[in-house]
Formats: structure tokens, sequence, C-alpha cells
């Protein structure tokens, strides 16, 4: 009897055991989870990609770039959990670029020049979703901080159509060699399909695999010139599992967010794809702890 009771116990503990396993494998926030993926494309984590040789001797600056809101605000969300003790408005440069007004430039702020990692936000005017229209306002940026700074080197953060842009950007500048090289990007919620969803017949396995059926002329214009976007760029897309139903963030579908990562891996840059569990809809994304934690073991 007692080495029955014994017998059980273990077995009991054994359950425990793999339960939380099992637990920690499924819904570890690094582990991408859309209906079950049976994927054959492979992801990688932060850890796996990221190179921790010697600090680079030049400064390597990493510009938020602000979605279509028209202001800075989401980014000083961000940046609040990533840094709780940072004052933006000290600490930070900001650049606002108004695209209505001939891409006329407002900047505020600083730079510390002893800082090896310096901090700029950036925003154009509400409403612009255009990449084409981004990728001008970003330019205008870029221009403006190899002037003043002289940056050969650059990380890129775009969340919502700050990605879209930020992306049209890669595509229209990285061969412009007076400009910083972009070491790394990372899509925050990205819109790289103007919002499109899966099609009959169609899953997210598909997508990433081989790209969506419906294309939209945003995708196809990427489509078209994703090979300008230099191979030694990492990317790292990033979405929030907010329906897991829907497949959405509340704005923006996984299907489109991941619509051109296979592009990106056919060009041979390190790719790697997070879909994380939020409590957040899309506009409030920047203050997910685990979106502030991600980006802080990427980039810092």
């Amino acid at each position: 009897m007692e080495k029955r009771i014994i017998k059980i116990i273990y077995i009991g503990i054994i359950l425990v055991l793999f339960g939380v396993v099992f637990f920690i494998v499924v819904f570890s926030p690094s582990h991408l989870r859309a209906n079950d993926l049976k994927k054959s494309t492979k992801t990688s984590s932060a850890s796996e990609t990221m190179s921790f040789g010697s600090k680079k001797e030049g400064a390597v600056p990493t510009i938020y770039i602000s979605g279509s809101g028209g202001n800075v605000s989401p980014m000083n969300s961000l940046l609040g959990g990533i840094f709780p003790n940072i004052d933006t408005k000290n600490d930070c440069l900001t650049i606002q670029v108004n695209i209505s007004d001939h891409n006329k430039l407002t900047v505020s702020g600083n730079i510390n020049p002893d800082d090896k990692s310096p901090i700029i936000e950036f925003a154009t005017v509400k409403g612009t979703e255009n990449g084409e229209l981004y990728s001008a306002a970003i330019k205008v940026a870029m221009r403006y901080l190899v002037t003043h700074y002289n940056y050969t080197e650059i990380n890129i953060v775009g969340f919502s159509s700050g990605g879209t842009g930020a992306v049209y950007y890669m595509i229209d500048n990285e061969n412009n060699k007076s400009f910083p090289k972009v070491d790394k990007f990372i899509s925050l919620d990205g819109e790289y399909n103007s919002e499109g969803q899966l099609q009959f017949g169609e899953s997210l396995q598909s997508v990433i695999a081989n790209g969506p059926i419906l294309k939209t002329p945003m995708y196809r214009y990427i489509a078209k010139n994703y090979r300008k976007i230099n191979s030694s760029t990492e990317i790292y897309f990033m979405e929030g599992n907010w329906n897991f139903s829907k497949q959405t963030d509340g704005a923006v579908s996984w299907a489109d967010t991941f619509s051109i990562y296979h592009l990106l891996v056919e060009n041979k840059n390190v790719v790697s794809m997070y879909l994380y569990p939020t409590k957040y809809s899309h506009g409030n994304i920047p203050k997910e702890p685990l979106v502030q934690n991600y980006i802080k073991k990427i980039i810092y």
C-alpha cells in the first residue's frame, strides 16, 4: 500500500513538471503561435540572432518612428518602459517633418555627445500612411542627422505605418552612401499589405512561406524592390496577438504584418518574427511590457 502511494505521488510530480514545461514552451512570448501553425519556416529569437561582440566605437543611434497619429506620444510610452528614468523631452532628440508644409523640419531636445546609443523620436503629420511620403520625410530627418552628427550607422524602430515608411525608406535610400547604414530594423505591428486579411483557402503559414494571395499596391511595391534593402540589416517583425480568433491586433492583420517575411528571407537578411500575447490593442501596443523588453534586448 505504501509503495502504491509513493508511486502515485511520483506520477503526480511528473505530470506537474510536464505541465510546467508545456506552459513555458507554448505560452512563451517569443514563441510564434497562430492557430497552431505547423510552419516549415524557421523563426528565431533575439537571443539566437543577436551579436554580443565588442561595442562599436562610434555612436549608433536608434530612431523611433511613430505611426499615423502625427506625434511622438506612442514613442514616449515605449521609451518610458524601456528606460523608466528617461526624460524624453531632455534625453532624446525629437524630429518632426511636416509633409504638408514642404517637409518643414522641427527639432527639439538633446543628444549627449558621449552617448553611444542616442535616442531619436520621429513623427510626421497626422494621418500619414503613405509609404512614399513617409520615406521622403524620414530622408529629411536622416539628412539632418548626418549633417549635425555624422552618424554612419543607425537602428530603426517603426511602429504601425512608421514601419511601412521605414521599409520604403530602406528601399529608396539604402544605396545612398551619404546616409547611415541601417544596422537593425524592428517592425512593431507594421503594415505592409494595406491591412490585407487571409483569403479563402489561405493560411498564415502559407503567407509566411510564400506571401499573400491578395497583393495590394503597397505590397507589390515592396515585392518589386525588396532586393534594394541591405542584406546585412537584421530585421525583427513583432505583432500583437490581441484577438486570436480574428488574427489581428485590432487594426493590422497578422497576415499583413508578416506578409513580407519571405521576401527578406529570400534577400538573405537575418529575419526574426514574434507573435506576442497582449491585452493592448494596436494603438496602445507601445505600452506593452513584452514589446519594451524585446526592443531593449535587441538594441541595448
